[in-house]
């Protein structure tokens, strides 16, 4: 089935696209770093996000929380070659670029591969999401792919699924963005004494921004509720969702 693709996507393991879908959809997946007490891991290659999360509920040392770092350059580099020598086009899709480098390293991979070879066709997309907001940006074109789509009109449907995408998250506790200096250490004793969950969202511009908060994870859990209802109020569905088919 590959070898009929116009254009392969590729991503990296922020996107959380489940490994088995990936697979079935020709996904190129390229692991973020994480360091951790000195070692450096692939994600979800030498390391998992449930030993990661074992590791931060345990640990009663800020100053030891992991750290992640981008994929390189040269690994957005070879990952394009080696699309690029199977025939194909490629089309990078990366998270938010104001939360991470990854769309910058794969920009300057296209960039230098673009000087070497002028015809090679490569497009790299910040997504101005995260999570699985990207992942479904992610999959919708890898399925575009299979459609047989072209790359013009794959991006402008990729366009039109982030215009109605919805983000919220709260976290439990704020320690780790007072750990990381995202806010002040009084308004993290505050929140932790009178147990507030805040409400996080992303902006059109990829930015994470405050919704709201709540007294709670249930209470917070209800107004993402709410707010999501606000979002789609006004939204149409999207007339040309691509469907799902095997490999």
């Amino acid at each position: 089935m590959e070898k009929d693709l116009k254009f392969k996507v590729v991503t990296d393991s922020t996107a959380d696209i489940p490994e088995e879908i990936s697979k079935a959809l020709g996904i190129e997946v390229i692991p973020y770093y994480i360091h951790l007490e000195g070692k450096s891991f692939k994600e979800s290659i030498d390391i998992t996000p449930e030993e990661v999360w074992s590791y931060l509920e345990k640990t009663e040392d800020l100053s030891k929380l992991p750290k992640t770092a981008c994929p390189g350059v040269g690994e957005y580099y070879e990952t394009f070659k080696k699309i690029l020598e199977e025939g194909k086009k490629v089309l990078s899709i990366h998270m938010t670029s104001w939360g991470s480098g990854a769309f910058q390293s794969a920009n300057t991979a296209k960039q230098i591969i673009k000087e070497e070879e002028p015809e090679a066709e490569i497009e790299v997309l910040d997504s101005k999401s995260v999570s699985l907001g990207t992942g479904f940006m992610v999959i919708e074109a890898a399925k575009a792919s299979l459609k047989g789509w072209d790359l013009k009109k794959t991006i402008e449907h990729i366009n039109e699924v982030r215009s109605n995408l919805f983000h919220a998250f709260t976290n439990d506790t704020l320690k780790f963005l007072a750990a990381g200096g995202r806010i002040g250490k009084a308004k993290y004793l505050l929140a932790e004494m009178l147990k507030i969950n805040p409400i996080i969202s992303v902006d059109h511009d990829g930015v994470l921004v405050a919704l709201d908060k709540a007294i709670g994870r249930v209470k917070a859990y209800q107004k993402i509720v709410s707010h999501m209802n606000n979002f789609f109020k006004d939204k149409k569905f999207l007339n040309n969702r691509i469907p799902t088919r095997k490999c």
